[in-house]
């Protein structure tokens, strides 16, 4: 299967940092086509780093928007890139509970919007993918928002499916085959007309934003998937 991309432009790659509320230093990777283009915003998994989107980030950007993959303070590695937020905020000692990884996303959100003036797209695998549902709820400035593999990662403390029901901006979810009746479940409150379920039809798929990576053998449907949710939102 192959993918008809819109951009031809060279994919600029910078590694910087901006400040979340409390003063921790995050590490963002940025990839940029034109600097006027809207931001993807993407969120890695627990225990991971912004080297899980090398791959993913480019492939996001042939579609003319520009790529922000964050390091969050609840990371680890990926893809042999270390998590620098994490060595920052180990170092002294932040908080890592949702209040403070919360505060991560809403300083890679602030710090995009601040780019180039637009709405930005929350794009999070499972954890953060959940955090990404949330805030996306609630911030003036996400447009839109796709979510990998989320599930209820931060109760007792909050529960996503009970604010679901007031998101009312364009909606992508996904899972493995064998997850997604209960990601079905966890979206349920999101009205019809605003979310997307994506169900793999090949195989079992993957868990999280692995489902886009050519260990699962079945990759291709997953991006095709995703590539009609963006072309709906231009």
């Amino acid at each position: 299967m192959s993918f008809v991309l819109s951009s031809y432009s060279v994919i600029k790659k910078e590694t910087l940092t901006f400040e979340s509320a409390d003063g921790l230093q995050v590490t963002a990777d940025e990839y940029i086509v034109e600097k006027d283009n809207p931001y993807i915003l993407l969120f890695h998994e627990q225990g991971s780093s912004r080297g899980e989107f090398e791959t993913i980030a480019r492939k996001l950007c042939k579609m003319d928007y520009n790529c922000l993959a964050v390091d969050m303070r609840n990371g680890g590695n990926d893809n042999f890139i270390s998590n620098e937020t994490v060595k920052r905020c180990q170092a002294i000692k932040c908080p890592t509970d949702l209040s403070g990884v919360e505060q991560d996303m809403l300083a890679a959100i602030e710090f995009a919007y601040g780019r180039s003036n637009q709405p930005v797209i929350l794009f999070g695998s499972m954890a953060n993918g959940s955090l990404s549902l949330k805030v996306a709820v609630e911030n003036t400035h996400v447009r839109a928002v796709v979510a990998f593999s989320p599930g209820e990662y931060f109760l007792p403390e909050f529960s996503i499916q009970d604010t679901l029901a007031a998101l009312k901006k364009p909606t992508f979810v996904t899972s493995s085959l064998s997850e997604l009746p209960y990601v079905t479940q966890l979206v349920s409150a999101v009205e019809g007309d605003y979310v997307t379920i994506f169900e793999p039809k090949l195989g079992e798929g993957a868990r999280g934003s692995a489902s886009l990576g050519t260990e699962n053998e079945n990759y291709s449907e997953y991006w095709l998937a995703l590539l009609l949710f963006f072309k709906d939102l231009l």
